[in-house]
């Protein structure tokens, strides 16, 4: 009988792979031959969801798991991942026909609004249990409180979005910005970033106690994933082929606020004419905020996610275990939402794309987002899980 039991179960699995992998292909055929703008985020989108669900790649367990469970190997996989996504930036700079990285980057003003953003998304990524790219992972493997920080990220990052006409007549606009190569020509922003990455690397290495740098790669036994090692280098990879074909780095929740502005566009608030879909969108008219090219990415990974759960047998529907999950999760994608904006990006665009990039902004979002981590985790431990 047992057997039986499982036989259809794999059965029933493989067909809702099965069936995934049609609607996911016929979506793909829909967006090449009637949307060619979006097929490239969308395949991208498709890859970033698979990598991140099979290697279980963390960014808030990369801020969180050092003062909450005294572990590093997560933090030391972000490291490599903003190494190798610094020189595949670098390279391509250098590459005939590109524009560079100072005006394809994402380099933008630092200042007290990058502190208080930092702040903000680290304490909202760790109530909420993931960062904004886990959140649509953990949609897609079927984790249902996510969507309660999903809702948080679309009500957040739309009133960020109002609110950031404030924020860049009083603090974004008398800030600076500053390109590490401006400062130190590229040789030397190159040994600067990657020596201060490196060292990093080796402190977060003795919390875990461990020599070897290789000890990245290995998976542990008995647990059916890929190393953090191996998710930190293939997800480089993917970002660095993306800004090399499609001109534009990873992003996510740029496609949430258009997502967000349409809502409130159809509701009658006029967010085509706020600051920010004028000038950071690229488009003014009502009818584009559906076609921005990162909602398809977000899509993307949900559907890349939902695939790799299946076709591993990990797909479950998981319900919060309590109230107070589900208000953690809504209070933590509207703090990652909002902050999102201030910080003109999220853990993708504005901390691992920022540093990439080789801006100043993007560091002092990391620096800050550890200390709102830090707060985070003590509401976490206290109020949440308890």
């Amino acid at each position: 009988m047992a057997e039986v039991v499982i036989i259809r179960n794999r059965d029933k699995t493989s067909f809702s792979a099965s069936a995934t992998l049609f609607v996911i292909t016929l979506i793909g055929y829909e967006l090449y031959t009637l949307h060619n703008y979006a097929f490239l985020p969308y395949i991208f989108g498709l890859a970033f969801g698979y990598v991140i669900q099979r290697s279980r790649f963390c960014f808030a367990s990369c801020f969180r798991d050092i003062f909450v469970i005294r572990t590093a190997s997560m933090t030391r996989a972000l490291l490599l991942l903003l190494a190798l996504t610094t020189v595949g930036f670098a390279i391509i700079n250098f590459l005939p026909g590109q524009a560079g990285l100072a005006v394809t980057g994402k380099i933008y003003p630092v200042g007290i609004h990058t502190a208080l953003a930092g702040i903000f998304f680290g304490f909202g990524m760790v109530i909420a249990g993931n960062c904004v790219s886990g959140c649509l992972v953990r949609m897609g493997e079927g984790y249902l409180m996510q969507l309660s920080t999903f809702a948080g990220l679309l009500f957040g990052s739309l009133l960020g979005a109002w609110h950031l006409d404030w924020w860049v007549s009083v603090m974004i606009t008398p800030s600076w910005t500053y390109f590490l190569p401006d400062l130190f020509s590229w040789p030397g922003a190159l040994i600067i970033q990657l020596s201060l990455l490196a060292v990093l690397f080796k402190l977060t290495a003795k919390i875990d106690g461990v020599s070897d740098p290789l000890a990245l790669f290995r998976k542990q036994q008995g647990v059916p994933i890929w190393s953090y090692g191996t998710g930190a280098v293939a997800l480089a990879v993917l970002n660095i082929l993306m800004y090399w074909l499609w001109g534009k780095q990873w992003g996510i929740t740029g496609g949430i606020t258009h997502i967000s502005g349409w809502a409130a566009n159809k509701m009658g608030i006029p967010a085509m004419n706020w600051w920010y879909f004028n000038n950071l969108s690229g488009e003014n008219v009502a009818a584009s905020f559906l076609r921005y090219p990162l909602i398809f990415l977000s899509l993307g990974m949900v559907g890349g996610s939902l695939f790799s759960s299946l076709i591993n047998r990990e797909f479950k529907i998981r319900r919060p275990r309590t109230a107070k999950y589900i208000c953690a999760g809504l209070a933590g994608g509207f703090m990652m939402g909002y902050s999102s904006r201030l910080a003109f990006g999220c853990n993708i665009g504005a901390l691992l794309n920022g540093i990439g990039s080789l801006s100043v902004h993007g560091w002092v979002f990391g620096l800050f987002i550890f200390i709102g981590a830090i707060f985070g985790g003590k509401v976490l431990v206290r109020y949440v899980i308890s």
